[in-house]
C-alpha cells in the first residue's frame, strides 16, 4: 500500500473514531438507538420496501439502458446492490470502479461502453436529486419558483442530446485513439427518444423512492419541516463525492447534514442525532439489499443450472 493511501486510510479511521466519540458525548449511543422504538412495525416495513424499491429500480435502469434480457434481471439486481454497497463504503465514489468490472464479468460489456453509461446515470442522478429536492424545498416558500425549476429541468433534459453531441465533437477533434473510442461510446449512448425517456423516468423513480425512505426516517425522528429535511438529506447525499471520508462515509455525511440544517438555524445536537440515525439506516439497508441481491442471484444461478442439466 502506498504511503498516500495508508495516510488516507488512517485519516478515515480517525474521522470514524472522532464521529463515534462526538456522538457519544453530544447525544449518547444508547439514547440514539432506543429512539428507533418510536417506529411502528408497519412504518419500518414501508421504509424498507421503499429503500429496496430504489435498488430494484437501479437494476431496471441497467436493463433498459443496455437493452438486456429480462431473464437476467436477478444478476442485474445483484450487480446493482453490490455496486451501491461499495459506493456507500468507499470514499470519493471509488466504489464506481466496481460497475464496469461487474458488468463485464456478468454480461461481457466492455469497460469503455459501461463507463459511458455509468457517467450518463450519474449525470441524470444529479439532475434528479437536485430538481426533486429543490422543488420540494422551494414549494413551501414559492410554488412559482418550484415550477420554474421544474421547467428549467425539463428544458435541460430535452437538450441533453445536444450536449452529448458537443462532447462527442470535442473528443473527435483529438488524434488520440483512446479518446476516439470514448467518443464512439458517447455517441452510442441513448440520449433521445423513448429509450432515453425510459431511463429518465426510471432515474426519477429511483430518487423518489430513495428520498421518500430517507424523509420518512428524518421526519419521524425529528421536528424538521419538509423543506428543512429535504435540504439536509440532499446535501448529505452529495457529500459522497468529497475526497476525504471517515470509514463508510462517517463524519462527512453527518457534517453535511448538520451544515445544511444550519441554514435554518436548527440546533446542532438535534441535527446530529437524526443525521447519525439516517446514516445508520442507509448503511443497514445497503447491506440488507446486497444480501438479498446475493441470495436472488444464487437462486437464479441454481435454477438455470438445473434447467440446463434437464435439457
Amino acid at each position: 500500500m502506498r504511503r498516500a493511501q495508508l495516510l488516507k486510510l488512517l485519516l478515515s479511521v480517525v474521522i470514524l473514531l472522532i464521529t463515534v466519540a462526538v456522538v457519544e458525548y453530544q447525544i449518547g449511543w444508547y439514547s440514539l438507538l432506543t429512539s428507533w422504538q418510536g417506529f411502528s412495525g408497519s412504518t419500518l416495513m414501508m421504509l424498507v420496501i421503499l429503500s429496496l424499491s430504489s435498488n430494484a429500480l437501479r437494476a431496471l435502469r441497467i436493463k433498459i439502458s443496455f437493452e438486456l434480457p429480462s431473464s437476467r434481471y436477478p444478476q442485474m439486481f445483484y450487480l446493482s446492490t453490490n455496486h451501491n454497497l461499495l459506493n456507500n463504503l468507499l470514499p470519493m465514489r471509488t466504489g464506481e470502479v466496481a460497475f464496469p468490472v461487474l458488468i463485464k464479468r456478468y454480461f461481457g460489456i466492455g469497460v469503455v461502453n459501461s463507463s459511458s453509461h455509468l457517467l450518463l446515470y450519474r449525470l441524470l442522478d444529479l439532475v434528479a436529486l437536485l430538481s426533486v429536492a429543490g422543488i420540494l424545498a422551494l414549494w413551501q416558500f414559492s410554488p412559482w419558483a418550484a415550477l420554474g425549476l421544474a421547467l428549467v429541468t425539463v428544458i435541460g433534459l430535452l437538450l441533453f442530446n445536444q450536449g452529448k453531441r458537443l462532447a462527442v465533437w470535442l473528443l473527435r477533434r483529438s488524434s488520440s485513439a483512446k479518446l476516439a473510442k470514448l467518443a464512439q461510446a458517447f455517441h452510442d449512448l441513448p440520449t433521445r427518444g423513448g429509450h432515453f425517456g425510459a431511463i429518465v423516468i426510471t432515474t426519477y423513480a429511483i430518487w423518489m423512492t430513495k428520498l421518500l425512505a430517507f424523509l420518512g426516517v428524518v421526519l419521524q425522528l425529528s421536528a424538521l419541516t419538509l423543506a428543512q429535511a429535504v435540504t439536509s438529506v440532499a446535501v448529505a447525499d452529495l457529500s459522497s463525492i468529497l475526497p476525504i471520508h471517515g470509514v463508510a462515509g462517517s463524519g462527512t455525511f453527518e457534517a453535511a447534514f448538520v451544515l445544511a440544517g444550519q441554514f435554518y438555524a436548527i440546533d446542532t445536537s438535534a441535527l446530529l442525532k437524526v443525521a447519525v440515525q439516517l446514516h445508520l439506516f442507509l448503511l443497514l439497508m445497503s447491506f440488507f439489499a446486497f444480501g438479498l441481491g446475493w441470495l436472488v442471484a444464487k437462486v437464479f444461478y441454481r435454477e438455470v443450472s438445473l434447467s440446463t442439466k434437464i435439457e
